[in-house]
């Protein structure tokens, strides 16, 4: 693994499960909200018996990820880093949460924030190529088979239950309408925030240098199709370069075009989704 990725891992790790927490412990669980999840399912544990929340979630995870690791469903390296954010969120919660502010104010806004710092936090784990466990690594899973469905819409559904019984453990539907925002807006967090970092831009070149600009795409290593074209008034035959790349990377790439061919005709349009060949999959 290059020391690039390994410090890319690390620091989206830590600052996602950091922003996690906050959203957990500042504002959730002070609000009596049960946001879905192994962390959901911890606060409730938390509320009736004042078991740590950070080392219930970690407890709770070690099946899931047994069953990972034995079905080999996801390369062992994912497995391992989920590991470290695991404790390293076990850690933070029942460490670090204690010395956190509490908000106590009003519950709608305590479940949008919270629902804000989680969503976020969330994607900023999966985006680091990581995984905080729990109820997640099943839409994780979902995803891997069936990478068109939204890990965040997914997780939504399936935390459904989870925030049902935390109106019977709190005795208040309020806890369910709470709960269910900040879910919703966990979902969209994580949602907008995984697709953004993933968007892609659909990149169309015809040139008369076919073979220099096919270069230029292969140089920084993007896959690309040549498809057959026609002239549309001289009807002459001729290439078309397409490929799918990252919005980083889409400038610098035009720049070098325009260096081997400044007649070049290059298309640039927003690629709402790419699947396959690689896209598509949060790991």
């Amino acid at each position: 693994m290059k020391l690039q990725t390994i410090g890319k891992t690390v620091i989206f790790n830590v600052i996602g499960i950091f922003l996690y927490m906050v959203g957990l412990k500042a504002f959730a669980a002070p609000a009596g909200i049960a946001p879905g999840g192994a962390s959901g399912i911890a606060v409730l544990v938390n509320f009736v018996t004042g078991f740590p929340i950070g080392l219930f979630c970690s407890l709770f995870s070690i099946p899931l990820l047994s069953i990972v690791l034995w079905k080999n469903i996801f390369p062992r390296s994912f497995v391992w880093k989920a590991v470290g954010s695991i404790i390293l969120l076990s850690l933070m919660t029942d460490l670090v949460g204690p010395m956190l502010p509490t908000y106590r104010g009003d519950h709608l806004l305590a479940a949008i924030f919270a629902g804000a710092f989680m969503g976020s936090g969330l994607a900023m784990v999966y985006l680091g190529n990581s995984d905080t466990g729990g109820i997640t690594l099943i839409g994780l899973i979902i995803q891997k088979k069936y990478p068109q469905f939204r890990v965040g819409t997914m997780v939504s559904v399936l935390n459904i239950l989870i925030v049902m019984v935390s109106g019977i453990v709190y005795k208040n539907m309020e806890s369910i309408l709470y709960a269910i925002v900040t879910v919703y807006v966990s979902g969209i967090f994580m949602d907008r925030m995984v697709n953004n970092a993933n968007a892609k831009d659909l990149m169309i070149v015809m040139s008369e240098y076919t073979d220099k600009v096919r270069c230029v795409f292969l140089e920084e290593e993007k896959g690309i199709t040549v498809l057959k074209g026609e002239g549309g008034y001289t009807s002459e035959a001729q290439r078309v370069i397409m490929g799918a790349v990252h919005k980083a990377d889409c400038a610098r790439i035009q720049k070098k075009i325009t260096q081997v061919d400044d007649k070049a005709l290059i298309i640039v349009a927003q690629a709402s989704k790419v699947l396959g060949k690689n896209f598509g999959h949060v790991i």
